[in-house]
Formats: structure tokens, sequence, C-alpha cells
């Protein structure tokens, strides 16, 4: 009998320890509220028109840390709308940025979903894209998988 139960209380204990979650803190949360704001960008600095730029968003973002409370990544999500605005012709084009937002533990943006505009290729161009979106260590765009226009086409 003794032989029997020592190796099913080993076995009981090393799946009690399996079972016990590992020690993290508890995520942060940050629930910005909802924010609305205007940026009117001149001609020259992203489109040869001047471009009119109005964001309503209420969004959330989750930051997880380690046992130690050191951030290990984060995620955004909730609601953005934008409206640009050709300032020459009045050409409103709305996108509902979809998201949500993958950044890593410094709090730089690694990874965006969805539907986006306003964004920034390596090379300059401003874009509105729709996919899988991944951006380097100056967000800026590094590639996409899915469909990307230049701003500056969808405005004129």
């Amino acid at each position: 009998m003794r032989r029997t139960l020592i190796p099913a209380a080993l076995v009981a204990c090393m799946m009690a320890v399996m079972v016990v979650p590992a020690s993290a803190a508890k995520p942060i949360m940050d629930r910005g509220g909802a924010i609305e704001y205007d940026i009117n960008l001149p001609a020259g600095a992203v489109c040869e028109f001047p471009v009119d730029v109005h964001v309503a968003q209420k969004t959330k973002t989750t930051t997880f840390v380690d046992r130690n409370g050191d951030p290990t990544r984060g995620i955004s999500t909730g609601q953005i709308h934008v409206w640009e605005t050709n300032g020459t012709t009045g050409k409103t084009v709305f996108s509902s940025i979809s998201g949500p937002s993958f950044f890593d533990a410094s709090g730089a943006l690694v990874w965006g979903t969805g539907g986006w505009s306003g964004i920034q290729l390596q090379d300059g161009t401003w874009i509105h894209a729709h996919g899988l979106i991944a951006f380097d260590e100056n967000s800026l765009v590094s590639w996409v998988r899915g469909h990307v226009e230049p701003l500056c086409d969808v405005l004129a």
C-alpha cells in the first residue's frame, strides 16, 4: 500500500504545480475616456494640398507586466474615428481605425490590424491601409499584408 501512495502523492504534487498560474502582476488598464481633437496640416506637409483631420476616440490600453511590475507588452483597443478632408476641394474621407494596436515592452507600436489611415511608410509616403501592419522602431510602416493606398490619392 505504501508503495502505491508515494507515486500517487508525487503525481498529485506535480499536477498541482502545473495548475498553479505563473506569478505575474495584474495588467495595468488605462481607459483614456472620450477625446476629440483636430489637426490642420498645411499644403506640402503631407499632400500638395492642405489636409484637415478630425479625430474622435475612446480607447483602452492594457499593459501586461511581469511579477516585478515591469511592462512586457501592451494592446490598445476601442474606437477611433477619423475624418480627413482635402482643404482645397472639401472632399472628406471617413475611416474607422479598427485596430487593435500591439506594443512592445518599451511602449513602441509593433503591429496593427484592420483599417488604418494617416500612417507613414518608411519612404515618407502617408497611407490609408487595411490588413496586418508592421511598424519599425520609429513607428513607420515597414510592411502591410493587405491593401495600401497613398493617402493623398484617396483625398484627391
